[in-house]
């Protein structure tokens, strides 16, 4: 299970402690909705991380391409939509 499905789930879980408060417990509330944001934080972390990562393996794929050129026309190509 990756560190992004176990904050999903402590989410849920979360979530699903805070619906079930069958009255208004000021401290208990509050301490599940700023564990809700640490975890929405956390996740949010994450996926930023995941994209960052993804733009420089794009960026290094584009640069490793770049020496061969008949891979950089059809990169060219396929980034502009025309297929040969």
């Amino acid at each position: 299970m990756s560190t992004q499905d176990q904050i999903q789930k402590r989410l849920e879980f979360l979530q699903a402690q805070i619906d079930s408060l069958e009255h208004y417990l000021p401290e208990t509330y509050q301490y599940l909705m700023a564990e809700l944001d640490c975890q929405q934080r956390d996740l949010m972390e994450l996926k930023v991380q995941d994209f960052y990562s993804a733009q420089d393996d794009d960026k290094y794929h584009e640069n490793s391409d770049s020496s061969d050129p008949a891979q950089t026309h059809i990169t060219r190509h396929r980034a502009e939509g025309i297929h040969d």
